[in-house]
């Protein structure tokens, strides 16, 4: 019950999962949110608790309140304790704005933005239960900032989520919950490894340092803000691109 305990939504492949990892290394017990990739995250949770780690998954869909409402519930239930939050967890349905659908601009909206402020509002709850304040770190992007062709839904969702974690800390400040967020850049997850070619030197061409970011680097940074006690409301390019 000593041991802090850290939930990390979409946390089963990509960044999420080596924030996930990050945090176990760490010292903590993790809870593992996923929906759509149950059977990664069954096989994650296995390898975590060969290396002697306390893990555990989640399934919920977090663009659904209730499924959240549930979720935290449950993490609360089983851990005893909520310490950190990571709001990680996000989809692309890239289109002009000309051609996308009502659906491909909800979607988007939902999992990248509104699920942030479910999770966050449920989190402040076991925050304060547990009496001690506790920390919220929201995965935002560079889109957020400098939009990009083909995808206005996730640029409107990830400029919102940075307007919200702002918001959020001035609200949650006095109860010594701290939100702040990261801009992660180009990885080379098995999603950034799927992408085009042409997306990949684009990205390193645009980086001062003419590389893309690294994983490790951006989950060892998400640990050490997500402890920072003085800290709130800040945002992170945690990338060699300049905004």
């Amino acid at each position: 019950m000593s041991k802090k305990v850290a939930v990390v939504t979409g946390g089963a492949r990509g960044i999420g999962r080596r924030i996930a990892a990050e945090f176990a290394s760490a010292g903590y017990r993790v809870a593992v949110n996923c929906n759509r990739s149950a059977d990664a995250a069954a096989k994650f949770i296995c390898e975590l608790h060969a290396g002697g780690f306390e893990a555990e998954s989640f399934k919920a869909d977090v663009s659904k309140s209730s499924e959240v409402r549930d979720m935290m519930e449950s993490i609360f239930r089983k851990f005893g304790r909520m310490d950190v939050v990571i709001n990680n967890a996000a989809v692309i349905r890239d289109r002009t704005v000309s051609k996308m659908s009502d659906d491909e601009w909800n979607e988007v909206i939902s999992t990248d933005l509104s699920a942030v402020f479910y999770v966050t509002r449920e989190a402040a709850k076991f925050f304060t239960r547990g009496g001690s304040g506790g920390s919220i770190v929201n995965i935002s992007s560079i889109v957020g900032v400098r939009g990009n062709v083909g995808e206005a839904n996730y640029a409107a969702a990830k400029g919102g989520l940075i307007s919200l974690s702002k918001s959020s800390a001035i609200e949650l400040g006095g109860t010594g919950i701290r939100v702040n967020c990261v801009l992660p850049g180009f990885h080379l997850t098995d999603m950034g490894r799927a992408a085009p070619e042409a997306y990949y030197r684009k990205n390193a061409a645009e980086s001062v340092l003419k590389t893309t970011t690294s994983v490790d680097e951006l989950a060892r940074f998400v640990v050490f803000i997500s402890e920072l006690q003085t800290v709130s409301g800040q945002v992170f390019n945690v990338d060699s691109r300049i905004i």
